[in-house]
């Protein structure tokens, strides 16, 4: 009875106080709306910024150790005797090529490094000249297993013809821009120079437009192989390039991973400490601002409320005086923040669905002739509930107190004040 007797009071309340109703439902409904707005408009943006800055790079960099000279007055620290004199051939430490020679028993422990780690993929870079005719240009020459590479930088879904994944020795990969300079189209013949002069001739294999001027402008792509030949690696890489399903998390798992390897190993945080910072910094005003929003929430559910309690104070001495408890009081008008919130939510969500799907739909045309959304929107359900619950805990705490001094009325007065 008890049950029935509060929300039957509650329900009767909102059908008679319309106009409140809608006022608090549609402050509910507007919180949600930005709650979600906010959240994915900084999120994608935020997602963005670190997509252009470090799509293109790995996560977390393994490249061989620094080789340091040893002084003769060294010798005896490394248990070598002092007094022997050792005569040979004099070598540039600083110019000679570091290399990773025994990888392939590596890279399975990479792989299974952290539960985080998402791609790996063995890379042998350097510096090459690329010919065809008359014209001669130099380029960074990235020689990978390419269904591993694809999982480092997106090429294969970049791909404006020809294929990356599946490239065969004697295929090249290259830049859209880097295509047009040279004029070169699919199965076009190109010609790469090797640091020591060692010649190799490639077939275009594929062509791709990444956006990222780093790759586009001039970076080419040939196998693994192929990049070993052409830069006299034998069978050494140059380093492991790791991808992580939260970039956020490079640094601590660099420094987990690293001391088990004999590698010098590197996040994308090291190089970019003030990308990283802004980042930061930018999530942390997301943050704020979501915590305003849902305090102005919960002033304006519970100064509504309050006004309805004001407004309702004979009814309420009339439930007293017939024999309601303050509890039952109470839990009337908590109800009712709760009915409110709630409804404010079925309002809420759907607009900002909707207002979501027209922000993604607008295309523009951007200063690499690619037409693209200016916003990117991806609409995560998991969101939208913890918008909600969000709104509707709001409501149950900004309603408690306006229901509580609704349940210390003292009917005698309400009634004789009458």
């Amino acid at each position: 009875m008890t049950t029935y007797f509060i929300r039957s009071v509650a329900f009767r309340h909102l059908r008679y106080s319309v106009g409140q109703s809608l006022l608090t439902i549609g402050v509910v409904g507007i919180s949600v709306l930005l709650i979600i707005y906010l959240r994915t408009i900084i999120g994608g943006t935020q997602t963005r910024i670190v997509q252009n800055t470090t799509g293109a790079i790995p996560h977390i960099t393994v490249e061989p150790p620094e080789r340091t000279p040893v002084g003769a007055w060294q010798l005896a620290n490394l248990g070598i005797d002092p007094d022997t004199l050792y005569v040979g051939e004099v070598v540039n430490l600083p110019k000679a090529r570091e290399s990773i020679e025994d990888w392939r028993l590596w890279l399975p422990s990479l792989d299974g490094a952290d539960p985080a780690v998402t791609a790996v993929s063995p890379i042998v870079t350097g510096q090459a000249f690329m010919n065809r005719g008359s014209r001669r240009q130099s380029v960074r020459l990235a020689g990978v297993i390419p269904e591993r590479h694809n999982g480092i930088v997106e090429i294969e879904k970049s791909l404006v013809s020809g294929r990356f994944i599946g490239m065969s020795p004697g295929d090249i990969v290259l830049g859209r821009k880097l295509a047009t300079d040279f004029g070169l189209k699919l199965r076009d013949k190109v010609r790469l120079v090797g640091p020591e002069g060692l010649t190799l001739n490639f077939t275009v294999a594929g062509i791709y437009n990444t956006g990222f001027g780093q790759v586009d402008d001039g970076q080419v792509f040939v196998t693994l192989r192929d990049g070993q030949s052409l830069l006299e690696l034998g069978g050494s890489i140059s380093s492991f390039g790791i991808k992580l399903a939260d970039l956020y998390a490079a640094e601590n798992i660099a420094r987990r991973i690293a001391p088990g390897l004999p590698f010098k190993v590197r996040s994308w945080v090291v190089d970019n400490p003030n990308l990283f910072v802004t980042l930061a910094s930018q999530g942390q005003t997301r943050d704020l601002i979501l915590i305003m929003t849902t305090i102005a929430s919960g002033f304006g559910i519970g100064s509504i409320l309050v006004m309805v309690v004001t407004s309702k104070y004979r009814e309420i001495g009339i439930l007293k005086a017939m024999g309601a408890t303050p509890g039952e009081i109470q839990s009337i008008f908590v109800l009712e923040g709760l009915l409110l919130a709630f409804l404010g939510c079925l309002a809420g969500v759907p607009l900002g669905v909707v207002l979501l799907k027209a922000l993604a739909a607008i295309r523009s045309v951007g200063p690499d002739g690619r037409v693209g959304s200016p916003f990117l929107i991806e609409i995560d359900p998991v969101l939208l509930v913890g918008a909600s619950l969000v709104a509707i805990v709001t409501g149950a705490i900004a309603s408690y107190f306006p229901a509580r001094r609704a349940g210390q009325v003292d009917p005698i007065q309400v009634i004789r004040g009458s």
